[in-house]
């Protein structure tokens, strides 16, 4: 496939060879100057800064409004089946602040899903001097990524639009993590959890926001919003499937020795599992002591029961304010905890 390479005007055809029952698409382009996140984009974005920082480059921040023009344009190319810049880009782009913008545009098709496509497509980008040159550039301080699945075909289309913009404009102005900007619906409550030294976030500098809360990392949260009490874990585990060799085998012995946890019936913790919202509500009506709560909660959400495990806990929760539920009444009991939320949660309780 050819890939098209726009710098400055100039514009040169790369040719690009890869094995494998494989459509693949490139362009890149460099200047002066209605989004939906994906699980793809959320990949390329984590693994641009992530090859930043393996190269000596200070993480990019991720633009709400710059992700809107790379969107857009992924789902122009989608609908089209056409791989071109967008000729507009620069101007489409919030403009305050903003002295230089370039562009990457790639498609992938015939790897089974939206992200193995999107590896495909950086490492690609890697792979080709012009994309790779906007990937690194040390100007650059901004970034947006769309990406545009179509199932049918298997084929992702992708758009990453950089940005250079002023200490006052950029989206990282203030901010501790790339991918949570001002204009986050958390941003107060990821940024006390990262003040609190609870959380640090990934190594490429993002918090990854959306992502799932396992138990044995929520077990670390607990641990830290505890001030990392003096505890030295026993030799023998309390739960069958963790390991004293395991990361967080001290802060789950810690989290079971307080009663926080008693574990499964089974006598396993299930470190890797999802925290639900409900065991998060168990969790922290057990850290602060069990205060006395009316137990509310099934006359509060529809989705609740009299006869529900957790219900007292639930109860608590939402009385002291710290969930409201959703917008149409539930509380989504099963439904796993994303990061966000967990900041949330744990932000709010410590207000009482």
């Amino acid at each position: 496939m050819e890939a098209l390479n726009r710098v400055r005007g100039w514009r040169i055809a790369l040719a690009c060879t890869l094995a494998c029952a494989l459509a693949l698409g490139f362009g890149v382009a460099a200047g002066a100057p209605s989004s939906a996140a994906t699980a793809a984009d959320d990949s390329i974005a984590s693994a641009t800064n992530s090859y930043r920082s393996a190269n000596g480059k200070a993480a990019l921040a991720r633009h709400t409004g710059i992700d809107a023009v790379a969107q857009d344009w992924a789902e122009w190319m989608r609908s089209n089946r056409t791989l071109k810049h967008n000729s507009n880009y620069s101007s489409q782009m919030p403009q305050a602040g903003l002295s230089r913008a370039g562009e990457n545009v790639a498609y992938a098709c015939g790897r089974g899903s939206a992200t193995a496509n999107a590896t495909v497509i950086m490492n690609g980008w890697k792979n080709s001097s012009g994309h790779r040159a906007n990937m690194l550039n040390s100007a650059y301080t901004d970034f947006g990524v769309g990406a545009a699945y179509d199932s049918s075909r298997d084929c992702l289309w992708a758009v990453q639009n950089f940005g250079t913009y002023t200490s006052a404009t950029s989206a990282k102005s203030g901010t501790q993590f790339w991918d949570v900007p001002k204009s986050h619906q958390f941003y107060d409550e990821i940024e006390w959890l990262a003040g609190t030294g609870i959380t640090t976030g990934y190594s490429d500098g993002s918090f990854r926001p959306d992502a799932k809360v396992t138990r044995e990392a929520f077990a670390a949260f607990m641990y830290r919003l505890d001030g990392r009490p003096s505890y030295s874990a026993p030799k023998s585990s309390a739960f069958t499937d963790v390991s004293p060799s395991d990361p967080f085998y001290k802060e789950i012995s810690w989290l079971a020795s307080t009663g926080i946890s008693t574990g499964w019936s089974d006598g396993t913790f299930r470190p890797k599992d999802n925290i639900s919202r409900e065991a998060m509500a168990a969790f922290l009506y057990r850290y602060y002591e069990q205060p006395s709560t009316k137990v509310n909660a099934a006359q509060r959400f529809k989705d609740l029961g009299w006869g529900d495990r957790f219900l007292r806990e639930i109860s608590w929760l939402a009385n002291e304010g710290i969930s409201t539920g959703y917008s149409d009444g539930t509380f989504r009991p099963h439904s796993s905890v994303t990061r966000e939320a967990m900041a949330a949660f744990l932000e709010r309780a410590s207000d009482n």
